[in-house]
């Protein structure tokens, strides 16, 4: 199944200046942490320690996940389903005064 990703900001940067592109992912039924799994495969698990906060997967407070176009937080977290087309989008949270 291919799904397309999109890497915002420094995210990008860890994925070797990949901001988006297709990705194949092979799971019988596949979520957004699968997705996560496969891209610190690809790049490292420097990309995929900026995504979720610890072992137990949860979405790190610095990082919005989004599946077509819908924060996943607001779905099933990390456990949210994915299928053939699906664009999750990763975006870097700044905060500041």
């Amino acid at each position: 199944m291919k799904v397309t990703v999109e890497l915002l900001g420094f995210l990008a940067d860890l994925a070797k200046g990949k901001s988006r592109f297709k990705m194949e992912i092979e799971a019988e039924r596949p979520t957004v942490l699968t997705a996560v799994k496969v891209l610190g495969e690809r790049f490292g698990l420097e990309l995929e320690r900026n995504l979720v906060e610890n072992l137990y997967g949860e979405v790190r407070k610095a990082v919005l996940i989004l599946l077509n176009g819908v924060e996943v937080s607001v779905l099933s977290g990390l456990e949210t389903p994915i299928g053939e087309g699906d664009k999750i989008t990763f975006i870097p949270i700044s905060s500041g005064g």
